[in-house]
């Protein structure tokens, strides 16, 4: 009877991470992945791009983008944080490179860390099974002896770990088997919801911008103090990393302004557009406002000003300018609501971070089951830190076993 020191269930970034992570330790390791082939979310990462991980804070200051819950990682990150995945790529040839503290591969191709990972997990003779799911876990002296398969293959260790990921991107990628299992199991999941997700808003005239990113814009929601980045524009409504942090505290009904020029004030401005009206007095305002604003977005300010875009800037008055730059500097939107987990980076909520050890990541309920990544209940801000997370988790099971 073949016996494996890991199981591990779940081909994801977290499943991966230990895999590799325990083969250099000379255990033998099964990742059981269920869809065709591993690492199908880790390549719609970044855009493609795969944001691997955000250099140049303290672990500290890391993990405060996880919320609350985020504490929770302080000790693995201690074994494997940033510098330790930055480490772990270089160190076995793979280049990565940095752009305003996010790290990518130096290709910017998801596709080249997948194929990294491959040939790590192969040289580390880890067994990968696809195209096959868990249909339930069996005991013995209260321990997990074996997991069964669909097709009834017996799958037998001494550790298990789940890593199935959470609810986001459902699409044949993430399971949601892990859930179930684990309440079978005895564990608690919290309420699940997507989060990082794109925001639906009311305005329709928003698909005119469809594709365009308004960039180094003040943003902000309700009343609360403005923060700067850049938009993304949707057919629906908002999206980008800025709006996608957003998304963890926006409702339904909220406000969210945006300022397409926050480093200006309101009166400097208009003298600044008095100035450009009068050097160009015979000139249409579309066309001299093209140039300043967003090429889509400069007919809208106009039209919310209640200018003719055809009218030419000589006959422009006091009252228009202080309504064109009072529409530059906040423009309203009122949020419908978010986008569903099809649309979600990642799952807020999933298993009781109270019911699992987190130095060992091991279940403190079942005496050889370990989780890791998206299926706990962590979800951080978008910039490379959930997958960080991931990682971390999977590394700190192979250590631990």
């Amino acid at each position: 009877m073949l016996k494996y020191d890991l199981c591990i269930i779940g081909g994801g970034p977290a499943g991966i991470m230990a895999a590799i992570a325990s083969g250099e330790r000379n255990k033998k390791v099964v990742l059981i992945e269920k869809n065709e082939d591993i690492g199908k979310k880790l390549l719609l990462t970044g855009g493609g791009r795969c944001n691997l991980t955000s250099k140049g804070l303290t672990k500290k200051e890391f993990v405060s983008k996880f919320g609350k819950q985020g504490d929770f990682l302080l000790s693995s990150m201690s074994l494997f944080g940033p510098e330790e995945l930055i480490d772990f790529f270089e160190k076995r040839g793979f280049s990565l490179k940095v752009e305003e503290g996010k790290v990518y591969p130096k290709s910017e191709n998801s596709k080249d860390v997948l194929n990294f990972f491959k040939s790590e997990l192969k040289k580390n003779k880890v067994t990968v099974i696809t195209n096959k799911e868990v249909s339930d876990f069996l005991f013995k002296n209260k321990k997990i002896e074996k997991v069964l398969l669909t097709d009834n293959e017996e799958i037998f260790a001494d550790n298990f770990l789940i890593a199935t990921g959470g609810k986001s991107y459902p699409n044949n990628i993430s399971s949601f088997n892990g859930y179930a299992f684990s309440k079978k199991m005895g564990h608690k999941v919290s309420v699940l919801s997507p989060a990082l997700t794109p925001i639906e808003i009311r305005e329709k005239w928003i698909s005119v911008l469809k594709g365009v990113t308004l960039k180094d814009v003040g943003v902000k929601l309700n009343n609360e103090k403005e923060i700067r980045g850049d938009v993304l524009c949707t057919h629906f409504g908002l999206s980008g990393p800025l709006i996608l942090n957003l998304s963890q505290k926006v409702k339904s009904k909220d406000k969210i302004f945006l300022d397409l020029f926050p480093k200006k004030r309101s009166e400097d401005l208009e003298k600044e557009l008095l100035e450009l009206f009068d050097e160009n007095i015979k000139k249409t305002i579309n066309n001299v406002l093209i140039g300043r604003l967003p090429l889509k977005l400069a007919p809208v300010i106009i039209n919310f000003s209640g200018i003719d875009k055809n009218e030419i800037c000589r006959n422009i008055n006091k009252e228009q300018r202080k309504k064109l730059v009072k529409n530059i500097k906040n423009i309203e939107f009122n949020v419908v609501g978010l986008l569903g987990f099809e649309k979600a980076m990642v799952t807020k909520g999933g298993i009781l971070l109270k019911e699992i050890d987190a130095k060992t990541l091991k279940s403190k309920l079942v005496a050889n089951l370990y989780f890791a990544g998206e299926i706990i209940d962590l979800n951080g801000e978008s910039g490379g830190f959930n997958l960080q997370m991931c990682f971390t988790t999977g590394y700190a099971v192979a250590q631990s076993i």
